[in-house]
């Protein structure tokens, strides 16, 4: 069987549609080879199925490089296809981003491992190794023996605030994931419950809870954190208005109240979709920060929300991103105090978060669920969990409406009282 090429090109040096197709072509090709020689040895061909006994190696020296073919055209097909965001995790990368590689080497460039190694002060044996591993996994690319240059994965660590939120990531998930099962072990493996310990308040011994812990014990965690969800497609601002009509809001009274909003960016984003609409927003967060939304009708109001909401029979009660943050039990005290302040008839809960998928939820999605349990005892939630945990916290509530974007993983739950 001849060699095929599972390398990766320097991307002035190819037509990367021509060079997909190849590789599906190449790919195609082992498989039939590795399927005919476990054919010839009456071993089973592979399958996701379990079974009693362990699926025998391929014999032969012609399977076995085409098995190992496979492999490699299928890395390099990942690695072409994937979100960058979502697949680049491994300790090594910490390393670099730490070191700054991504910064050394511009976009087209082969940079010599010596002069690297200079450039981000460390030795030249330890580059070598912490760069082996992601050379592997095509984050970055080896074009020829001693030279380093990017590939589509690293490129990304360029884009802004992208390589915060692979710090997030790296730094305080990874320490965190490494004592979840701690954590859930203490439970009895039970869903998180307001108190209960989390994997970031073992992995960091803290008493506080991720949020308090960062304000005010490491904040120059806190300032990574902001910068890394800047870099989250999720928190896009812009899709805010676009997921909901909230012009109509003017025929209740136009007032939102903005819950955990921050420094209003949310509400200057509402407001400035629709200047000529009579709205108003009050910003409510546990500290009030900053006002950096002159002349738009704009109020900052100091809130816990996990006491009784002051502001009563607003239009609109929004919660952008704040549930995933929080367990069942903490969630439906927020929705509980939120709903005695409702009216009837003009009042509604909208809920910016996502909405995960029964059947086949996005990568993306899993990702986050895991993240919400391992630093906050949070998680995503499907249509149904988010109805059951709405109607515990005052049988009244119901979702009235469901707004999705086609472009977002965000979605828009407008709650009403019945």
């Amino acid at each position: 069987m001849g060699s095929i090429d599972t390398s990766v090109s320097l991307p002035q040096e190819q037509d990367d549609g021509k060079s997909f197709e190849a590789l599906g072509a190449n790919l195609m090709a082992a498989m039939s080879i590795y399927l005919n020689c476990l054919k010839q040895e009456h071993s089973p061909p592979p399958s996701l199925r379990p079974c009693s006994e362990p699926t025998p190696s391929v014999k032969s020296s012609k399977g076995a490089a085409a098995k190992q073919e496979i492999i490699a055209i299928t890395r390099k097909i990942f690695a072409m296809t994937v979100d960058p965001e979502t697949n680049l995790l491994t300790s090594s990368l910490q390393v670099a981003i730490d070191l700054q590689v991504h910064e050394y080497i511009d976009q087209h460039e082969q940079v010599v491992v010596k002069e690297l190694a200079a450039k981000v002060g460390a030795d030249e044996a330890v580059l070598v190794r912490i760069m082996r591993p992601l050379i592997q996994k095509f984050v970055f690319m080896e074009p020829k023996p001693g030279y380093y240059s990017h590939t589509r994965m690293s490129w990304i660590l360029r884009r802004p605030n992208m390589a915060d939120i692979f710090q997030v990531r790296l730094d305080e998930v990874f320490r965190s994931s490494s004592r979840v099962a701690d954590a859930l072990a203490a439970t009895g493996y039970q869903e998180p419950s307001r108190g209960a310990k989390s994997g970031f308040q073992l992995a960091f011994d803290t008493k506080h809870d991720f949020w308090k812990h960062i304000t005010e014990v490491e904040p120059l965690r806190s300032q990574r954190f902001a910068q890394a969800m800047r870099a989250v497609p999720f928190n896009s601002l812009e899709i805010v208005p676009e997921l909901y009509p909230f012009d109509t809001l003017a025929v209740d009274g136009g007032l939102i109240v903005d819950v955990g909003g921050g420094l209003g960016h949310v509400s200057k984003t509402i407001l400035s979709r629709y200047p000529d609409v009579a709205l108003k927003c009050v910003v409510q967060d546990y500290q009030v920060q900053c006002d950096l939304t002159a002349g738009l009708a704009i109020e900052f109001q100091q809130y816990d929300f996990f006491e009784p909401q002051p502001v009563k029979g607003a239009a609109a009660y929004f919660f952008r991103h704040i549930f995933h943050d929080w367990p069942d039990d903490a969630c439906a005290a927020i929705l509980k105090h939120t709903a005695e302040a409702m009216d009837v008839k003009r009042s509604r809960i909208l809920i910016c978060d996502q909405v995960m998928d029964d059947n086949s939820p996005s990568e993306a999605s899993v990702l986050y669920d895991i993240d919400m349990m391992t630093l906050f005892g949070g998680k995503e939630r499907r249509l149904q969990d988010w109805g059951e945990l709405i109607t515990s916290a005052d049988r009244r509530l119901r979702i009235s409406n469901v707004f999705r974007s086609p472009r977002s993983e965000a979605a828009l739950i407008e709650v009403r009282l019945t």
